[in-house]
């Protein structure tokens, strides 16, 4: 008797010839990218070569002008909004300079997200702000205003509003911008927290090479609008490629 075939588990998130231009800047030219449940994959490559711009096309906040996203095999591109915002659900999104509400607590901004969602319950709200807080190591200072916060505090709280209504997938747009080497590995510890604590699968815009080296399982480097490169931090370390060796060690190729 033969054993039956095995199919294939199809991967979270698959990028498929992703294309994207704003007037005749040419931003993304062909992204094909997959990521796995579970993993963390670090995004880097010069700026403006569209690393923002591909997550928020994985998130559903832009539409491509060709190619696709899958999310477990369902392509996100097809999707009207209001069915976009169910998928929405399972992710959560650092954006840039963390993006708090002003006006709002701390509790109030890790909280924004559950009530978008419909969550009214003051019991349930409190406890998973106090979860969520708890564990970015923050819930002393649920009362504060963003303005009482340090940068790196700041970023933890939007770590807490993505991860609040249990993701299966966080996206991080350069969670270490700005920040000094302490709170950067702060900043690290944290994610690899989340992906424990969570099983989450990660997604990391970075700058920061020491950061690559600390939190990713796998590396894609985005160069002319494409995936470049696609490997294990080992294998990114150990490329022969001068511009990817260039790149991980900061030099320009310019001379003084």
């Amino acid at each position: 008797m033969t054993a039956p075939e095995v199919q294939p588990k199809i991967p979270f998130i698959r990028v498929f010839g992703l294309k994207k231009s704003f007037g005749t800047q040419k931003t993304l030219q062909g992204v094909d990218l997959t990521i796995r449940h579970g993993e963390t994959l670090v995004l880097i490559g010069p700026s403006g070569e569209g690393k923002s711009v591909l997550l928020k096309h994985i998130i559903g906040l832009m539409r491509p002008d060709a190619g696709r996203v899958e999310l477990d095999g369902v392509n996100l591109c097809t999707l009207r909004e209001r069915q976009l915002m169910q998928v929405r659900r399972r992710m959560g999104y650092l954006f840039q300079n963390a993006a708090l509400f002003d006006s709002l607590t701390v509790a109030q901004n890790v909280a924004f997200p559950l009530k978008e969602a419909g969550v009214r319950d003051k019991a349930e709200l409190e406890e998973r702000v106090h979860e969520a807080l708890d564990l970015v190591e923050l819930s002393e200072h649920k009362d504060k205003m963003p303005i009482n916060l340090s940068g790196g505090m700041r970023k933890r709280v939007g770590i807490a509003r993505a991860i609040i209504g249990r993701p299966e997938c966080v996206l991080y747009d350069e969670p270490t911008a700005g920040l000094d080497p302490i709170v950067t590995d702060v900043i690290d510890l944290m994610i690899l927290r989340m992906q424990k604590h969570f099983a989450v699968t990660s997604i990391v815009i970075t700058h920061d090479m020491s950061s690559v080296f600390k939190i990713a399982d796998r590396v894609a480097f985005l160069k002319n609008g494409v995936v470049y490169f696609d490997g294990t931090p080992d294998e990114l370390k150990n490329s022969p490629d001068p511009e990817i060796q260039n790149f991980i060690a900061g030099r320009s190729g310019m001379k003084a």
